[in-house]
């Protein structure tokens, strides 16, 4: 082989061995949905307690929801909270082949675990805050996380909320 081959067979197998698919290491699907902090990287700011929401009593669907919801603040949310209280709900059932990881505000939750099939719609039943306009409550195994519906980008964490 000529040197030319040679240095090119090595620039290929480099190539193909630092690409995306080795991202797939225990056994996590790759996710093209946009920038993430990696799990080494990134520094999660310190939680705070939080024992539930001040606009409404919790257990209770608050009245004029939608108006609520209209007037709320995305800025005022970003806290990553440890729940005082805790609520049992039915089992967390994440997508296959992923494992878990604790996410903090700010990330970006892949599409796969924002579906409709992980909302919390009634999040008044969990003393879960009043979500902005095109935000809403998602279950993470036995955290809330609150998501910008067009995006992913969450915008709450409350840990260990359900049990």
């Amino acid at each position: 082989m000529n040197p030319l081959s040679t240095s090119l067979a090595a620039i290929i197998s480099l190539a193909l061995l630092s690409t995306p698919a080795s991202a797939q290491k225990h056994g996590k699907p790759r996710d093209d949905s946009g920038p993430q902090h990696t799990e080494r990287h990134r520094v999660a700011p310190p939680t705070k307690s939080y024992s539930g929401p001040s606009r409404y009593h919790p257990g209770t669907r608050p009245r004029n929801l939608d108006q609520l919801r209209r007037k709320v603040i995305p800025k005022t949310y970003r806290h990553n909270y440890h729940a005082v209280k805790r609520y049992r709900a039915k089992p967390y059932v994440r997508p296959k082949g992923w494992y878990s990881r604790r996410w903090i505000y700010g990330d970006i939750l892949p599409s796969l675990f924002w579906t409709r099939k992980y909302w919390v719609n009634d999040f008044w039943r969990y003393g879960l805050p009043i979500p902005p306009h095109d935000h809403v409550w998602v279950r993470y195994d036995k955290d809330a996380l609150l998501v910008e519906i067009s995006t992913g980008v969450i915008l709450q964490v409350i840990y260990d909320i359900y049990y």
